[in-house]
């Protein structure tokens, strides 16, 4: 269970509602917490007569933070704007503060194309983990299969139980994913094949009571994230895969969104009427969240198109 937070400012008690109203909305708001506690401590030094935040109180402490890189402090105060916008709503006489004050700063896309002849290598390449239980290489070689076909956070494939699944329907179940959201995954008859394969072989190394996790790092335990993240990016090392930033396990899903919307503008398909059933399969709150992938999708097109460009006018002279 989440510890309530501890406020000590003049809105300590507004402030510990306001989490406890956005914990009630499905949010873990943990991040979050600690922001507004940097707010709470601002707070400390000023005076907030009736409960209300005056105008200027946001200036100043976009200030006082002014240090701090630009995507730090938009963090910080997107968080104290949220808050100011649930506190106008008990005081409507309490200010809001304005949108213009978060400074803008260039958003770096983080991704990593990969290819499925890539993601085979990948998966072959997991017998040179050397890991402490016999089933953890072959764990880590499903985990990538399936994040890259399905889509799942890692966080949410970490803590699928063997009753979570439903092999003769080729649905997996995810409890409590993101935003607390339960949803069911479809998975495509390649995928659902693997799974039977899988189901198969740990049965044969790990226990298969339906508690028991679907993917296990030792005898008894859940693989962990730390083991996952470190797996794979030995695995990248060993295949060749390197960047600047380096590929990372979510890359896999975002690869995942990018095919499907390669596929269907392939097929002909109006992407955009398909958005709302690649959010559902994803488990995003908010279609703009998908949206994004339609951007990177295009973002991949432009350099075959200027390869295009480039053959077709020097065929021309």
């Amino acid at each position: 269970m989440t510890r309530q937070p501890n406020f000590n400012g003049p809105l300590a008690a507004a402030m510990g509602d306001f989490i406890t109203y956005k914990r009630m909305q499905g949010y873990t708001y943990r991040t979050q917490t600690d922001s507004l506690k940097l707010f709470d401590r601002f707070l400390t030094r000023r005076d907030c007569p009736d409960g209300v935040l005056q105008g200027d109180v946001f200036r100043r402490y976009q200030a006082s933070i002014a240090e701090l890189s630009p995507g730090t402090q938009e963090g910080y105060l997107s968080v104290v704007r949220v808050f100011s916008q649930y506190l106008q709503g008990l005081h409507p006489e309490t200010a809001v503060m304005p949108a213009n004050i978060e400074p803008c700063h260039p958003r770096r896309v983080r991704f990593y194309r990969i290819d499925p002849e890539q993601i085979r290598e990948l998966m072959d390449a997991t017998p040179v983990l050397r890991m402490q239980h016999p089933i953890a290489p072959q764990t880590v070689r499903f985990l990538i299969g399936l994040l890259y076909s399905t889509g799942l956070r890692i966080s949410e494939a970490l803590k699928l139980n063997l009753g979570d699944v439903d092999l003769p329907c080729g649905t997996l179940y995810v409890r409590r994913g993101k935003f607390a959201k339960d949803r069911l995954v479809s998975m495509t008859p390649s995928a659902t094949e693997a799974l039977g394969d899988w189901l198969d072989l740990r049965s044969r190394h790990a226990p298969t009571a339906l508690s028991a996790p679907l993917l296990p790092g030792g005898k008894d335990g859940r693989l962990t994230y730390a083991q996952s993240h470190i797996a794979f990016r030995t695995l990248c090392c060993r295949c060749g895969l390197h960047g600047d930033p380096p590929p990372r396990l979510h890359d896999l899903r975002h690869n995942f969104a990018c095919r499907c919307i390669a596929r269907w503008r392939e097929a002909g398909e109006n992407v955009q009427a398909l958005l709302p059933v690649l959010a559902n399969a994803m488990g995003h709150v908010s279609i703009s969240s998908t949206q994004f992938y339609v951007h990177l999708d295009a973002a991949e097109l432009q350099p075959a198109s200027n390869k295009f460009n480039n053959y077709f006018n020097k065929n021309k002279e």
